[in-house]
């Protein structure tokens, strides 16, 4: 065998060889994926391992390919499959993987803090309508190639990461309808990140919503809140009580139950107002 054939032979088991791995990989994330959620109604059921033809996981249900001939997966669309269990970490073999979407499931507990090596190369990342809790991981903002990000519907605590700010291709996100709190991160105004992505988070604070109140600010507040109720309530009542002493005495027991009753409507009055102009400060 000549030189130029033999390295002509090397390449081409090299080729194959990586073809080989690569479909492997892709094998090895779909097998893991129905190995590790439960099923109840049956979709996965198409996902049956162990045919020779390329491409032929391309026919599984949710599943899309880069190319129909070959094993390599380009999207998983899971959405609304009634799936259960954690967050599949086995998504990591679909090594080419662009899109998940594992919406309108039933997958619970926290996500892995490690995403970024999870699902490196996604552009859309789809988790809403499923009972997934803790903390959002700060580590989402390292998929650089995320424009789409939908967390909504969940159980989610604390904060929302503001390293997701730093996501170059964002378009779309949103977290509401969990039990998140603290200050919205400082998305740029060219996202257009309304409301509707924050709003049922009765903690979160800050543009587009509500403005943050400090611990001091808050602390004045109350101290503005108790002395209004204080004013309102005991200084009508004390004018009664002195007016009482002194002329109390000589008016009619009609003529004490009116004033009584004037002292308390000016009491409420006056406490419905303060309270309504405390709170729109």
């Amino acid at each position: 065998m000549s030189l130029m054939n033999l390295v002509a032979a090397c390449l081409w088991f090299l080729l194959v060889s990586s073809f080989t791995g690569a479909d492997e990989a892709n094998l090895n994330c779909l097998r893991s994926i129905k190995s590790q959620v439960k099923d109840p109604n049956g979709y996965l059921t198409s996902w049956v391992f162990g045919n020779q033809t390329e491409g032929y996981i391309c026919t599984f249900s949710g599943v899309t390919c880069w190319h129909d001939d070959e094993n390599k997966v380009l999207s998983i669309n899971l959405a609304g499959y009634g799936l259960e269990g954690e967050f599949p970490l086995g998504i990591n073999n679909c090594t080419d993987l662009s899109g998940l979407d594992l919406s309108r499931n039933n997958f619970s507990g926290v996500l892995p803090s490690n995403m970024t090596s999870l699902v490196p190369l996604v552009t859309t990342l789809d988790l809403s309508y499923n009972q997934f809790s803790g903390k959002i991981p700060s580590d989402l903002s390292n998929i650089t190639f995320l424009n789409t990000l939908m967390l909504p519907h969940n159980q989610f605590t604390g904060q929302i990461p503001p390293e997701l700010v730093l996501l170059p291709r964002l378009k779309r996100f949103s977290v509401a309808d969990n039990q998140l709190t603290g200050p919205v991160p400082n998305f740029s105004e060219a996202l257009k990140i309304g409301m509707e992505s924050f709003i049922n988070n009765k903690g979160l604070c800050g543009r587009p919503l509500d403005a943050c109140v400090g611990p001091d600010e808050d602390m004045i507040r109350s101290g503005k809140l108790g002395a209004a109720v204080g004013a309102a309530l005991f200084a009508p009542v004390g004018a009664f009580l002195g007016w009482f002493v002194f002329n109390g005495r000589k008016q009619k027991r009609g003529d004490l139950r009116h004033m009584f009753f004037v002292c308390f409507l000016v009491s409420f009055v006056s406490f419905f107002l303060l309270i309504r102009r405390i709170s729109s400060q």
